[in-house]
């Protein structure tokens, strides 16, 4: 998920090249208010209007549901954030589409 509808659009795109059904969703609280169905993994951007990806990565951890944020304003602060709790990767932009495709698929493995 990104607020960003181009980023959204071609993250989906991506994710799809691969042969996995893609949801988008404009923003974190979209997606815990409107999701149905089962998940296997998330991937959104860090900063959004509404709930952080550091936010959505906290109310998932305790669903294990993995989670990949991206972001193109990294910081140490917001890399530790992350990583404390559950984040898979933590990707920076602009990215090589390959190091999102690798860790799709560790994730998935």
């Amino acid at each position: 998920m990104d607020d960003d509808e181009d980023v959204a659009s071609a993250l989906g795109s991506l994710v799809e090249s691969m042969g996995i059904d893609a949801a988008l969703f404009a923003s974190a609280d979209l997606f815990l208010s409107d999701r149905k169905g089962d998940f296997d993994l998330v991937i959104s951007d860090v900063q959004m209007p509404g709930r952080s990806g550091i936010d959505l990565a906290k109310h998932l951890k305790s669903e294990g549901l993995p989670i990949i944020l991206i972001t193109a304003f990294p910081s140490v602060e917001i890399e530790r954030q992350a990583h404390l709790h559950g984040v898979w990767c933590f990707i920076r932009k602009p990215f090589d589409p390959d190091e999102l495709i690798d860790c799709i698929e560790r994730v998935l493995t």
